[in-house]
């Protein structure tokens, strides 16, 4: 258990660490524009943390590995609206309130977000409704987050984020991950 919460704390540091060091490095230049872009597609890899989950009788701290799709239109360089898509790879337990111990099996969640990004710096915050989509039961979901994307040339983007998902009303998870995406 010790090892996992030490991996875990170094992956959130080191990414606050990183954008922190990155947007204080930035300097604005008046005379460059960027041409903006509607649409962005990301890849996205990172972990979910999910204190009521168990593999089995297994207490111990639980990181699911999750990959995920995002398709993003933002109608203005402050406004947009995403579809975001992830799979959390593994079969694990969770602790429901009202129905004991619930089996989840590579579940995927499908979520609609609003993407608000109010300042330059380009962090974004996430915020919308979902469904948690797995063979035993399926779960609402509310998605709350920021992310933000560092521009590596020709529209492509290094995108940290940390999404706090509560499902079924109850269940609490925080996933952080890294994307890679371009905008079009």
């Amino acid at each position: 258990m010790k090892k996992s919460v030490s991996y875990f704390l170094f992956l959130f540091v080191s990414t606050f660490l990183l954008i922190s060091f990155t947007v204080l490095g930035q300097s604005h230049d008046a005379t460059v524009k960027h041409e903006f872009k509607n649409f962005r597609i990301a890849a996205n890899l990172g972990h979910t943390y999910i204190p009521s989950a168990t593999f089995g009788n297994d207490r111990d701290f639980v990181a699911i590995p999750v990959l995920g799709l995002d398709f993003q239109y933002w109608f203005n360089p402050k406004w947009g609206l995403a579809l975001k898509n992830d799979i959390e790879i593994a079969n694990y337990v969770v602790d429901d309130k009202e129905n004991g111990a619930v089996i989840r099996n590579n579940p995927v969640i499908m979520a609609l977000p609003v993407l608000f990004s109010p300042w330059d710096n380009q962090f974004t915050f996430i915020l919308g409704p979902g469904i948690e989509l797995e063979s035993h039961e399926n779960f609402f979901v509310f998605r709350a987050g920021v992310g933000s994307e560092f521009e590596v040339g020709n529209h492509w983007d290094f995108a940290p984020e940390i999404i706090y998902d509560l499902k079924d009303g109850h269940i609490n998870s925080l996933t952080i991950a890294i994307g890679v995406g371009k905008k079009f």
